[in-house]
């Protein structure tokens, strides 16, 4: 492993858009490697089609592949998120039906590959670097979820910024256990009872 104080970043940025195909199919190759367990820099590009040589060019090491891995996974769980809070205003969306849908989409962005999750998150542990990158994609989801929070009529918690730390970390934690072991729960049961935990905790029951 890099060494845990410092960021393994790439050796070159992909500019033109053969680069950029190279270092997509790269990482995809990763993602599917990573998915079923530990992986080696020679075994990702021969699955990507690329030599080693033009993986090393992009990539120092296996790290910095997970770095970049965790870039793209906070990218796309972050535009998700924006999407969904914009097809569901505060104004005009039930709380239920809002929180419903948020959690939701953190069961999904869970179940997308939870073999790559895990890898993530229990490679980040041993990446300060990582783990920065994780705290601040949190704060990144955090803020829009706030903010859709603090426009709901139905929302009457008295710190709606306290609210949104819980409500985030809260469902986080929920889907993440479900999803290690769903006990035998359908994912509609799940979400109906993640719903109503915070549906009550919002209105300030």
């Amino acid at each position: 492993m890099a060494d845990a104080q410092k960021s393994p970043t790439r050796r070159r940025k992909p500019v033109q858009a053969r680069s950029q195909q190279t270092v997509a199919a790269i990482l995809e190759a990763a993602a599917r490697i990573f998915e079923r367990g530990s992986a080696t820099t020679n075994a990702i590009a021969r699955l990507a089609g690329v030599s080693i040589g033009s993986l090393y060019e992009y990539f120092p090491n296996k790290d910095a592949i997970l770095e970049s891995l965790v870039d793209r996974h906070v990218a796309d769980a972050v535009a998700r998120l924006q999407r969904e809070l914009r097809a569901h205003p505060p104004q005009s969306t039930p709380l239920d039906q809002g929180v419903r849908r948020l959690v939701a989409l953190m069961l999904e962005l869970h179940a997308d590959r939870p073999g790559l999750h895990r890898t993530l998150v229990g490679w980040a542990m041993g990446m300060p670097a990582v783990q920065r990158r994780l705290l601040e994609a949190e704060g990144r989801m955090r803020e829009p979820i706030v903010a859709w929070l603090r426009a709901h009529p139905e929302v009457r918690v008295p710190d709606v910024t306290v609210a949104g730390r819980v409500v985030t970390q809260g469902t986080d934690a929920l889907v993440h256990r479900y999803v290690e072991d769903d006990e035998g729960i359908e994912p509609d049961v799940f979400e109906t009872e993640v719903t109503r935990l915070w549906v009550g905790y919002l209105q300030g029951g």
